[in-house]
């Protein structure tokens, strides 16, 4: 039936729902939550350390359900995630309408919203993304994350003016009710398994017998064929893995302190919020390009070392954003930030289905969020306690300047890995 339904191969239906869900969830949870931030925080008289501790709990609490929805993934598949996800996130949008204290905003968005995004975002559709696509799965990859992007250019900024005009209590309603009709719609169009569960093969190709391949170059990614790759259990044992997970944690502690005070440090300079708005969405509009040419580019070049151009090119970024006193520097830490930052994102996922496959991909890519999400939870909470006590977000900034080059140079460690047959995937440096 996927075959008669046209001459587009369907795991593309996939990326571009996909994307739009990605679009969307990042924009409205992940992206606005700075938007958010000043609203709440002067309503209930809560310090800026304070209001960060929800959006750094749910990072806290995403990465230990990453060791439960990571293997639910690969067992149940991306569709019923998805749905279950975005369900458990709109109650929890539409409870935060009647927000009136901290402990419900924590049941609100750090347990329910972020809960249910952590469940029907990226996990799932990267784990669908990587078994419908082989050649292309950088290309596919790039297009998903370039969705997160158009998010924080689109979404946040709708977010922001819908504030403004009516308060953040109606805008977290509205929130609520599109996530239920994408969370549904959209949610339908994934499969719970891969193409050849429907006759076809990965990138829309002719079905072949998978030949194993040795992988004999450092800047070659190799293609992973079905079934291929390392168990969950077998990956902690390489010496990748770990390194994976301490770069990991180094950027995703900087995105998301960014993501939270980024706002909140524009508004400071007496700068309105739609226009601070429009400068976090810009960051993310820029990065839309990086995100599909680092995912084509991945296709082709040696991953890690455009991971690590990516994050000296982000590390710089957050320099500027340190020196920022007006308005055009904060428009060159968007220009070379927002860069970096797309061509980065897309390369995570691709490091991990090169050193173990996709036979775990749910839920190695769990564990190692489990792990890297200690810095997510952090950031944030680091960035509004050096405020709260110093009145400057500079130290801070400098600090994840520094941890994105410390995470270029561990990612430059890892060793290329060595396909064994149908045994899948093994990182040298046991």
């Amino acid at each position: 039936m996927l075959r008669k339904a046209g001459k587009v191969f369907y795991g593309w239906w996939i990326v571009a729902a996909g994307s739009v869900l990605c679009m969307f969830g990042y924009g409205g949870y992940f992206y606005s939550y700075g938007a958010l931030f000043n609203p709440i925080s002067h309503e209930f008289g809560w310090s800026r350390a304070t209001t960060s501790i929800a959006f750094s709990l749910s990072r806290l609490e995403g990465g230990v359900q990453g060791l439960i929805t990571g293997p639910l993934t690969d067992r149940y598949g991306p569709r019923a995630m998805v749905i279950a996800g975005w369900m458990m996130a709109a109650i929890g949008f539409a409870l935060m309408y009647y927000m009136h204290s901290f402990w419900m905003f924590i049941l609100s968005y750090t347990v329910l919203v972020s809960l249910g995004m952590g469940t029907g975002l990226y996990l799932p559709l990267q784990t669908a993304v990587a078994r419908w696509f082989n050649e292309k799965r950088g290309l596919a990859m790039g297009i998903l994350t370039a969705g997160a992007a158009l998010g924080g250019s689109a979404i946040v900024p709708a977010v922001a003016w819908l504030i403004t005009q009516y308060g953040w209590r109606v805008s977290v309603l509205v929130l609520a009710v599109a996530t239920v009709v994408l969370g549904l719609g959209l949610g339908a169009v994934l499969k719970p398994h891969g193409p050849e569960r429907y006759g076809l093969a990965p990138d829309g190709k002719e079905r072949q017998p998978a030949v194993a391949t040795p992988s004999h170059s450092d800047s070659k990614r190799p293609h992973v064929g079905v079934g291929e790759g390392l168990t969950l259990k077998e990956a902690m044992k390489t010496r990748a893995f770990w390194l994976m997970v301490l770069a990991f944690t180094f950027s995703h502690t900087a995105l998301s302190a960014i993501v939270v005070h980024q706002i909140p440090f524009v508004e400071d300079m007496g700068i309105s919020k739609v226009l601070a708005a429009t400068a976090l969405g810009m960051m993310t509009l820029i990065s839309v390009p990086g995100r599909i040419s680092g995912g084509w580019l991945a296709d082709k070049w040696d991953i890690r070392r455009l991971y690590f151009v990516s994050s000296l090119m982000q590390a710089l970024g957050l320099f500027f954003l340190a020196r920022a006193t007006d308005m055009a520097w904060i428009w060159v830490f968007v220009v070379v930030y927002g860069t970096g930052m797309g061509l980065r994102l897309p390369l995570e996922p691709m490091l991990r289905v090169q050193f173990f496959g996709y036979k775990a991909f749910g839920a190695i890519m769990g564990y190692i969020n489990a792990f890297a999400v200690f810095g997510s939870f952090a950031g944030p909470y680091f960035a509004g306690w050096l405020f709260d006590i110093t009145g400057s977000y500079i130290t801070a900034f400098l600090t994840f300047a520094a941890m994105m080059v410390a995470a270029a140079i561990v990612v430059l460690l890892l060793k290329p890995p060595v396909q064994q047959g149908t045994a899948g995937f093994a990182a040298t440096g046991h």
